[in-house]
This record gives structure tokens, sequence and C-alpha cells, in this order.
């Protein structure tokens, strides 16, 4: 009975084990690479976080006009 039991415990020690193996391998791999930029002074100012919003919207040259989206 001792022999079962220690088996038992043995293959799903096992199986857990390969789960995780497998879950940690197959983890989606991030193409996109965050660019660090830290001022020279290492102090980030409201400017900075403006000009960076405003980087990743629309540029003016392509606005659209309410218009068009209705």
């Amino acid at each position: 009975m001792d022999k079962k039991i220690m088996s038992l415990c043995f293959l799903l020690l096992i199986v857990m084990a390969v789960t995780v193996t497998y879950v940690a391998f197959n983890q989606p791999f991030s193409g996109e690479n965050q660019q660090s930029y830290i001022p020279a002074d290492g102090a980030v100012t409201d400017e900075d976080i403006i000009d960076e919003i405003d980087d990743s919207f629309i540029p003016e040259d392509d606005e659209i006009e309410i218009g068009e989206m209705v």
C-alpha cells in the first residue's frame, strides 16, 4: 500500500513539473521594446510627460475631422 501512495505522489510531482515547464516555455514573447528615456539630470518634468503623450497620438498633419468620423 505504501508503494502505491509513493508512486502516485511521484506521478503527481512529474505531472506538475511538466505542466509548469510547458507554461513557462509557452509564454508569448513581447516584441515591443520600451524605450527608456531618462533626462540627463534624472528628473522627469511635466513637459516631458506631455510631449510623450502628444507624440503617442495622431500627428497634427493627420488630424481627423469630426464630420469624417461620423
